[in-house]
């Protein structure tokens, strides 16, 4: 490990091979606004949150361009060595809240909902002629309020209200 380590020990060593790939290149990505820096271009979910310190009760998302998150897995490879830095952020897991669709209490146990899981708690079909309109609100300060579009996910809350409708075109 370099500079940025904070202390932690260093990640598993890639299969195939006792140094990393590249071992004068480094790669940077942030957690929670820290940066930290690795001589692995491929790190997991499980390997990044051991770097920050981030306790086990945390959810780990990545933050793509657009601001779009996507939950990461502690047995998900990330590869650092893609153009750009890695931005992620951290949030206590969810343990089990209520959500709203179309006005009906449905459990959910993630910290982030996307499309297609709204659409499929609504009761509708994703077809090749279907569309669907997502909108939400009393979401968090993160996202208060708008628009799911496809392939899309927002970060929930207890309570969250959901409004789905469907087209069909024809």
């Amino acid at each position: 490990m370099l500079p940025f380590d904070n202390g932690s020990p260093a990640p598993q060593k890639p299969e195939g091979g006792n140094k990393p790939p590249y071992p004068n290149k480094h790669y940077d990505f942030f957690v929670d606004g820290t940066k930290y820096r690795t001589e692995h271009m491929l790190l997991t979910g499980a390997q990044i949150k051991q770097i920050a310190h981030v306790p086990a009760e945390f959810a780990l998302i990545l933050v793509h361009p657009g601001h779009q998150e996507e939950l990461i897995a502690d047995d998900k490879p990330i590869n650092l060595s893609r153009p750009g830095v890695e931005k992620f952020v951290t949030r206590k897991k969810v343990e089990e809240i209520v959500i709203l669709v179309n006005t009906s209490p449905k459990p959910y146990t993630r910290p982030v909902i996307s499309y297609d899981e709204v659409v499929a708690l609504a009761g509708f079909t994703p077809g090749p002629n279907s569309h669907y309109t997502v909108s939400y609100t009393n979401g968090p300060a993160a996202n208060p309020s708008g628009d799911l579009l496809p392939g899309d996910n927002v970060q929930v809350q207890n309570m969250m209200s959901f409004s789905v409708s469907g087209t069909v075109v024809s």
